[in-house]
């Protein structure tokens, strides 16, 4: 028999490992904030060895550094364009997703908040949490432009800088019991913003 399936079925084992020791991470942080990871902590939480823990993640930092880095994918993944779609729908398809029921429940606004702190928290944390913001704003901005290119780039920039503080007010406060049609209104101010014209000012220039 060929080695190379198995080489192919470990290297698959190790993904799933490696993505069970995250997810186990972001749980506790969600549940029990950074006091409550360890690695022996995380390694109970994925049900596997504190060694493969140790094997994977050198210290608590750096298990934590990852978690981070998992929260950013998908975080872009909500700016990503849908090819399908028109690029206006696309924008209002993407605006939308922050709203999605995933992205509203307890544990998941929870370690939003956790996240939050950790930028208080360590220098590396710190730095993640903005370059995430960053790209997650370059995204939202691209997607704007495409909807309607008539407008500058910094305008575009300017209008994902102000969706994104309402979205992470959104999700901020829905931990606080926000209201369905809170959050639809708060969607559809999203996409005024997004879609607005270009502003006076900026036409008589």
């Amino acid at each position: 028999m060929s080695p190379r399936p198995v080489r192919a079925m470990d290297a698959d084992e190790k993904i799933d490992r490696q993505a069970r020791i995250l997810e186990a991470a972001l749980r506790l942080l969600s549940l029990q904030g950074i006091s409550g990871v360890s690695m022996r902590a995380v390694a109970r939480e994925a049900g596997v060895s504190l060694g493969l823990v140790n094997y994977h993640y050198e210290d608590k930092t750096s298990l934590i550094r990852a978690a981070l880095r998992r929260i950013e994918e998908q975080d872009i993944a909500l700016v990503e364009p849908d090819p399908a779609l028109e690029p206006e729908e696309r924008l209002r398809a993407a605006l939308k997703r922050v709203a999605d029921p995933e992205f509203l429940t307890t544990e998941y606004l929870s370690l939003r908040l956790q996240l939050w702190a950790l930028a208080q928290a360590h220098e590396d944390f710190e730095r993640i949490n903005t370059e995430a913001q960053k790209r997650y704003r370059a995204g939202l901005a691209a997607l704007i432009h495409a909807a309607r290119p008539e407008l500058p780039a910094d305008e575009c920039g300017r209008r994902a800088a102000d969706i994104d503080v309402i979205q992470n007010g959104l999700w901020l406060t829905a931990l606080l019991g926000l209201d369905h049609a809170s959050i639809s209104r708060n969607v559809a101010r999203c996409e005024e913003i997004a879609l607005a014209g270009t502003p006076a000012a900026q036409r008589q220039d």
